[in-house]
């Protein structure tokens, strides 16, 4: 057996597969009831189950280690796996040596902390890192790190799916760069220097060429790592980007010492790599941070055999955050390889504590956003509760982390909920995952915009702008309004070529910084015929903040001043009084006015659009969040502009609306992220769907409404609004199990004159359709005896 990435999707022994999958942590569950704890996960319609192999719970004293349980037997791994096995699961297995997982010292052994203190990340002043983590290239560091894995490895190596057993991928670390980002402090071991300075010495060549680039006059590039050590002098530049490309590398650089480690040691199987990011704003979480988590390991997406998959924990969700799903989605795709499928690791089913308190709902609505924006793999974390042994925990004995299943054993709500959605992506998964997203537009990710995981007080000045309007004009402004129009993209890395074919239409983030490279680049997308909209501004600076206006320049976009202050209103398209929060005026420009300020009785043009060459360029200089609903048809206007039209609309434009398809088969997701109930009839290009019938929503749900969906010998669903649960099939005989979501649903098939069922309510000939589907039913269709005969 092996495993490869083909398409955006995981393919086993040669099978396409939708993995569905839960954290459960062996080493926290006694081990007599592992066997429990594994039926319940596998009924709730799981093929995977995931878990950290602590290096601290394993190798108890240097050199001594227990896989098999002789000192306890939650640390019988070896059983575990097998176990595994038994159940038919995949397996994920994270042996570190990081796992955080509040576990102390966060999964490193406290022997080789306190027996090998060197190997702790510094401060400037030579002080250890707050959060003691460790100098990730340390010689040392990874010299105890490569014995770990020779020892984990012997057990791990022969269970992979290769050598008949169930694992099919191993973790690298855990969330690289999340200790550093959090505490706003970067690694200065001196070992880390050393390193830095042959990453210099490798770029430039010469101090020569370093000192006439930035402007000093260093001696040795040695020299000048001690001057950044001790702190710059305050007539010097800024060297943030310098520092955090090297960050990137030296992240890229630490994976590939353990990717070379497990290579070693016996493993072929895909890599994972976990993206931190989000974080906690009283009972939401947000995802506005998540892209700095994916700045940090951008340089390590380059593996081929290393799955980027991201660590995704909205909290509570809700209309007003559910667009952070959606964006942290697809800029991991933008990063990750072509073929790579969109895998979380760590897939919110609870969080750590009891407060605030998550639902069924928040399980069931993190689940169907993603997979509707092109998720093929979910591994829940946590999905079973446990018990901290031998004061392994950071946060004392309990770790419930209100998983669906407790520490006990009892299965709390959101289960049902897990279930559910287990028995759906088994009976239909297969040609879901082969089904990518229909998209409308492109939107531009510039990975340095996020670059910011660590900012020293003398570079706010000049990261400070980006920082703040990446938030409210980018990711909660314009993005943000794109999907709540159901105006649905895919992002674009913006730091790799642009190509018009890939991306008819971009949408562009700037502030007045932008890399000189990515103006070119920007430049030529518009001459080859690209249609690009840039917002809210136009760069007229390189980052460090030396005048370069090559994108204003080589598409001649005028002159122009940007007007901050209060928030004020313009007039947009006919859409008079909208509400921004900073504006362009333009003094000269060439193009037809889109955006005019007329609130003092002037008419200055805030927002142009130019026809240049083949392509077109809309400047969208306004700031503008989504603060009211009238900016939805603001945002529908300006995307018209360049034909940017949905094909799917409803009624009630509360409704999320997203289709995944293949080109014959169809998965449409509904939404209803508000806590009221919503309904609304579904268009399709203006023409309505399900015979008309509106589609009703509780609060906080949604629904996949499966469309032309072949099954067998001309057998289709035309569609049905209440959600496939089972599809069995026999030589004369198919069961399809359906159960709504809401009150009630429907069912329409084409029969192609094989098929009948004595639940038809119509006398329609080819067609069978059930009505008022209220409760779980199952349909029975049965093969004419006449197509039978011949």
């Amino acid at each position: 057996m092996s495993v490869a990435m083909k398409q955006g999707k995981f393919v086993i022994d040669g099978k396409e597969e939708f993995l569905y999958g839960g954290e459960l942590h062996y080493y926290r569950v006694p081990k007599n009831e592992w066997r429990d704890r594994l039926t319940k996960l596998k009924e709730a319609g799981c093929n995977l189950v995931s878990s950290y192999v602590p290096w601290v719970w394993h190798e108890i004293e240097e050199g001594v280690y227990d896989f098999t349980g002789e000192t306890r037997g939650e640390r019988d791994l070896v059983s575990f796996l097998a176990l595994a096995k038994e159940f038919g699961l995949y397996c994920i297995v994270r042996p570190g040596p990081y796992v955080m997982a509040e576990v102390r010292f966060h999964g490193v052994p406290d022997w080789l902390l306190n027996t090998y203190p060197e190997v702790i990340a510094k401060k400037r002043d030579g002080k250890d890192h707050p959060t003691r983590v460790v100098s990730y290239r340390h010689p040392v560091f990874l010299k105890k790190t490569k014995k770990w894995y020779e020892a984990v490895n012997k057990v791990l190596a022969p269970e992979q799916v290769s050598h008949g057993g169930s694992i099919i991928m191993y973790q690298l670390c855990n969330e690289i760069g999340m200790l550093h980002w959090v505490s706003n402090t970067s690694d200065y071991n001196q070992e880390t220097l050393e390193k830095f300075i042959g990453y210099l010495s490798a770029k430039y060549g010469s101090i020569e060429h370093f000192n006439k680039k930035y402007e000093v006059n260093e001696d040795s590039f040695s020299d000048f790592v001690k001057t950044l050590k001790k702190g710059l002098p305050e007539e010097y530049p800024s060297f943030h980007y310098e520092w955090s490309e090297f960050r990137r590398k030296y992240i890229k650089d630490y994976t590939g010492d353990l990717r070379g480690f497990a290579k070693e040691t016996g493993i072929t199987v895909p890599f994972i790599i976990n993206v931190h990011g989000f974080k906690d704003f009283s009972i939401y979480s947000r995802g506005v941070d998540y892209p700095i988590g994916l700045s940090q390991l951008y340089d390590t997406a380059e593996f081929d055999d290393v799955v980027i998959a991201g660590d995704f924990y909205p909290g509570r969700i809700g209309y007003d955050n559910y667009h952070d799903l959606v964006l942290a989605t697809t800029y991991t795709r933008a990063i990750s390889q072509k073929d790579q499928p969109i895998f979380s690791a760590e897939f919110q089913s609870g969080r750590l504590a009891d407060r605030p308190r998550l639902y069924p709902q928040d399980l069931d609505l993190n689940t169907r956003t993603c997979v509707a924006h092109g998720m093929n793999a979910l591994n829940y974390y946590m999905f079973v509760g446990g018990e901290n042994f031998e004061n392994i925990g950071l946060f004392g004995r309990r770790h419930e982390w209100q998983a669906p299943i407790d520490s006990k054993g009892e299965l709390r709500p959101n289960y049902e909920k897990a279930r559910h959605l287990g028995e759906v992506y088994q009976s239909i998964g297969k040609k879901l995952i082969e089904s990518p997203k229909k998209v409308h537009t492109f939107v531009g990710f510039n990975p340095n915009d996020y670059m910011t995981e660590v900012i020293e007080d003398r570079d706010r000045a000049l990261l400070g702008e980006v920082i703040g309007k990446r938030e409210q004009a980018s990711f909660d402004g314009i993005l943000r309004l794109l999907v709540a129009a159901n105006i649905q993209y895919e992002a674009i890395d913006l730091l790799k070529d642009l190509s018009v074919a890939e991306a008819p239409s971009l949408w562009v983030f700037s502030t007045k910084k932008m890399d000189a490279g990515l103006q070119k680049r920007l430049a030529q997308y518009v001459k080859q015929g690209g249609k690009l909209i840039i917002y809210p501004e136009v760069p007229t600076e390189d980052v460090q903040g030396k005048p370069c206006r090559t994108l204003a320049d080589e598409l001649k976009l005028g002159e122009w001043e940007v007007v901050g202050g209060p928030p004020d209103y313009i007039d947009v398209l006919g859409i008079d009084a909208v509400n921004i929060r900073q504006r362009m005026h333009f003094t000269t420009f060439d193009g037809e006015p889109i955006a005019t300020f007329t609130r003092t009785g002037e008419n200055q043009v805030a927002s142009y659009k130019k026809q240049i060459g083949m392509g077109e360029i809309l400047i969208l200089g306004i700031l503008m969040g989504h603060d009211y609903s009238y900016q939805i048809d603001v945002i529908t206007e300006i995307a018209e502009q360049f034909g940017i039209k949905r094909h799917l609309s409803s009624t009630n434009a509360d409704l999320s609306l997203v289709e995944r398809t293949n080109g014959k088969e169809s998965f449409l997701f509904v939404g209803n992220y508000d806590e009221v109930g919503q309904s609304g009839v579904i268009y399709e290009h203006g023409q309505p769907l399900f015979d008309g019938v509106a589609i009703n929503l509780p609060p906080r749900s949604s629904v996949m409404i499966v469309r032309n969906y072949e099954i067998r010998d001309g057998l289709t669903i035309d569609f049905t609004t209440a959600e496939v649960t089972r599809l069995y099939e026999t030589k004369d005989q198919i069961e399809i199990t359906l159960k709504p979501i809401g009150s009630t649903g429907m069912l329409k098939m084409d029969t192609n004159g094989k098929w009948e069922s004595e639940e038809n309510e119509t006398t329609k000939v080819n067609t069978i359709v059930v009505k008022n589907i209220c409760k779980p039913t199952t349909i029975k269709i049965n093969k004419l005896k006449e197509t039978i005969m011949r």
